[in-house]
């Protein structure tokens, strides 16, 4: 999982604000190629600013851009395994059935998809190497069939 392989300044900027754009290199993918997050969702910007306060409160002068964005019980990085387990625990704790790790990337490419989202944007934005892997998202989406068939004349 990338998430476990980012650290504070990864989406901070040199002025302490939120970045609009987080760049993972080739070590912190799946697939060892460089891609592009863009955090300008004002959700999300928010969510890593409340976050970001919170660390900054406990840590007080040691806190540390250097230091991992999502820290282990030992102060470290996750692993990705125990990254995929604390979302494992976190889906269970909150009632979601069959949650997984992959779940939330899962959901946003559905999500896009099913808001008329072209496969190719999709596909940049998933780091997928080929549209065909994307379209398997659109190909199992109940709800963007629905609409297609309601939309025939």
């Amino acid at each position: 999982m990338e998430i476990a392989a980012l650290r504070v300044k990864d989406v901070l900027d040199d002025g302490g604000r939120i970045r609009e754009e987080c760049n993972l290199s080739e070590a912190m993918t799946k697939g060892g190629k460089p891609r592009t997050v863009y955090l300008t969702n004002p959700g999300v910007k928010q969510a890593f600013r409340d976050y970001l306060a919170e660390r900054r409160q406990s840590e007080d002068i040691l806190f540390n851009v250097e230091a991992p964005l999502f820290k282990s019980q030992k102060a470290r990085h996750f692993t990705p395994n125990s990254m995929q387990q604390l979302v494992a625990r976190l889906h269970a704790r909150a009632g979601i059935q069959g949650g997984r790790s992959h779940s939330g990337r899962r959901w946003f490419a559905t999500e896009l998809i099913s808001k008329g989202i072209d496969l190719r944007a999709v596909s940049v934005l998933m780091g997928h190497s080929s549209v065909a892997m994307t379209a398997q998202y659109a190909d199992d989406n109940p709800q963007r069939l629905r609409r297609i068939a309601a939309e025939l004349v």
